[in-house]
């Protein structure tokens, strides 16, 4: 008796995977192509490439011959997501990961890896709220899992819960100390203001990190940030030149680089290495500092320019499912363009996550810049609650009370801001060479 209800309850799984398999395969539209895009000459025949390309052609071969085991539709849309990054072709790889974890989650709805990887995915699109909640459920359902606690202490840092997020970023350490928990841990020290933490956190996980892996460059790009934000561009730039060693081509090397020459005066030598780094990877960032810098420099038909190319994307990146409120407001304050835009949008990106610092920072912003400084003032203020050491966020709540009359308080973030030159936005740093009554501020201040 024991036996034949095995049998069933096997024979009935069966059942219901054929099932979902072919109510999957009657609801999709046409197939997209799986093919990997083709990379840059140089890494086109890259062992990496390769290798990625052969995995790509097994997996679809395994879904075609298995098209109920859910393991391989996970595996194929990570592979993608892993593209997306190391390529910037968000708008290629992303579709197609996320309608193949959706093909996952119809054949098997409570596989935790597909869960995982569709919450991770939606960090990527900034559905915060929603990552949140997968993640949520994971981590009860298997709370030795170092991948749910990743994903959780993401989605709770972008929801604005940081104490939650440090014991969870803890609890992922004690599990599986890595390049990834190291490099979680690094942030939470960055957000909390410590910044000499955030660097020997970011060095682990830079150390945990195999040469010329794409998780290494990009914890090499931020362990360079880090050192900027100390005012230390000599260290910074050793370490950028030497990710280009490691892996040549990484354009968020040349993004670091061209800080470095923006502050220093080369303008035009920044603008070539932003100009390099979009060619590499069509990030929308690149367009973004790009447009700034030429802001920065008086080349205000090439910024106007760049600018309806980043804002262009920022649309696909909408019409493709991600929310950009936040990016696409900060950059339109910054650059005076589109501001009753951008507040709504800030607006809205703080309500749905009013804790969380960049919402809060990004808000006062747009609304000082909509001449609403009385307003930013306490935003600002919860915005630094933590004590982040953020250049930009320290700009932001100095104009804020200088249009306030608070000349201490100015004065104060000012040399907060001062202190991260080479981390500062450009058009932030024009502002203060144009303005003779910062300099003129600060010194009677001290006086």
């Amino acid at each position: 008796m024991k036996k034949r209800t095995l049998g069933a309850i096997a024979l009935a799984g069966i059942s219901c995977a054929a099932i979902a398999v072919a109510i999957l395969r009657l609801s999709r539209g046409p197939e997209p192509s799986y093919d990997l895009i083709a990379r840059s000459d140089r890494e086109r025949s890259s062992g990496e490439f390769l290798n990625a390309q052969r995995a790509a052609g097994y997996y679809l071969q395994e879904i075609k011959v298995h098209p109920s085991v859910v393991k391989n539709y996970v595996r194929l849309a990570q592979l993608f997501l892993q593209e997306a990054r190391i390529t910037g072709r968000h708008h290629e790889y992303v579709p197609k990961a996320i309608r193949l974890l959706d093909d996952a989650l119809r054949i098997s709805p409570e596989d935790m890896e597909a869960n995982l990887t569709r919450a991770s995915t939606l960090m990527t699109l900034h559905q915060f709220a929603d990552a949140r909640a997968v993640a949520e459920r994971e981590v009860a359902r298997n709370p030795y899992d170092a991948f749910a606690y990743g994903v959780l202490t993401d989605a709770l840092v972008e929801t604005g819960d940081y104490d939650r997020a440090v014991r969870m970023c803890d609890k992922m350490l004690s599990i599986r100390p890595d390049i990834r928990s190291y490099a979680r841990a690094s942030y939470l020290r960055e957000i909390h203001g410590d910044i000499d933490g955030a660097i020997a956190a970011m060095k682990d996980a830079c150390d945990a990190g195999l040469s010329g892996q794409e998780n290494r460059a990009w914890a090499l790009y931020i362990l360079g940030m880090l050192h900027l934000e100390k005012g230390k561009p000599d260290t910074a730039g050793y370490i950028f030149r030497g990710i280009l060693e490691e892996r040549p081509d990484y354009a968020y090397a040349y993004s670091g680089l061209s800080r470095i020459e923006a502050a220093e005066g080369n303008s035009d030598t920044a603008a070539s290495l932003l100009a390099r780094a979009a060619e590499i990877a069509p990030e929308h960032l690149f367009l973004e500092q790009l447009s700034d810098l030429y802001g920065s420099t008086g080349r205000f038909s090439d910024a106007a320019g760049i600018a309806r190319i980043a804002l262009a994307s920022f649309a696909q990146h909408e019409k493709d499912g991600y929310n950009v409120d936040r990016e696409e407001a900060l950059f339109c304050a910054n650059q005076g363009i589109n501001l009753q835009e951008a507040l709504a949008r800030a607006r809205r990106d703080y309500e749905r996550r009013p804790a969380n610092i960049d919402a809060l920072d990004t808000y006062a912003w747009a609304l000082y810049k909509t001449g609403n400084a009385k307003e930013a003032a306490p935003l600002i203020e919860e915005a630094l609650r933590l004590g982040t050491h953020s250049s930009d966020m320290h700009y932001h709540a100095a104009l804020i009370y200088k249009a306030l009359g608070q000349t201490d308080r100015f004065s104060s973030h000012m040399r907060e801001a001062l202190r991260g030159r080479f981390w500062l936005n450009p058009l932030y740093c024009a502002d203060l060479d144009s303005q003779a009554t910062v300099g003129g501020a600060l010194a009677a201040n001290d006086r």
